[in-house]
């Protein structure tokens, strides 16, 4: 059973490692486009009335997996002064609690992101203004989103409880 654990949290790293990976392409993307806003509105004095909602888009896309990759890579911000000061208990104890608050967030994201979702779908919502872009995928993708950011938590919780013992 441990060894089918294993593998199933090694495929899990693996897609998040992927996934990480082609997302990070977006800033590149988004630099592009914005670029030709730049050039557009500055050089041309004809501004664009696309680039920027499709920025703010296509930014959120990349907020909702970067959250993820940075958690696979174990490079989110610690206030490790406090934490290397901990006794070993008292660190695994503020694990669990750390742990514990991340489900609780984690499952109010995804119950609170899928109504939100859900509602855009139904009314199939665009944004306001000339450029009618849809945002409904975008809402979609949190619930979803923050439900692999779950199942990275749980491994990288796993992971470090492993090691430590």
């Amino acid at each position: 059973m441990a060894d089918k654990v294993k593998s199933i949290f090694k495929a899990i790293d693996t897609f998040f490692e992927k996934i990480g990976r082609v997302v990070s392409l977006l800033i590149f993307v988004i630099m592009i486009i914005t670029t030709v806003e730049v050039v557009s509105r500055y050089v041309f004095n004809y501004p664009t009335m696309w680039v920027w909602p499709i920025n703010k888009q296509l930014f959120g896309l990349f907020i909702l997996f970067a959250g993820i990759y940075t958690m696979h890579k174990d490079d989110h911000i610690r206030v490790e002064i406090i934490y290397d000061l901990f006794s070993p208990r008292t660190r695994s104890i503020a694990r669990y609690i750390a742990l514990a608050c991340f489900i609780i967030f984690m499952i109010a994201l995804i119950i609170q992101g899928s109504r939100m979702g859900w509602n855009a779908w139904a009314a199939k919502e665009t944004l306001s203004g000339a450029f009618r872009f849809p945002v409904y995928p975008l809402k979609i993708l949190i619930p979803v989103a923050a439900f692999l950011f779950l199942l990275e938590g749980i491994v990288v919780f796993s992971r470090k409880n492993n090691k430590d013992n």
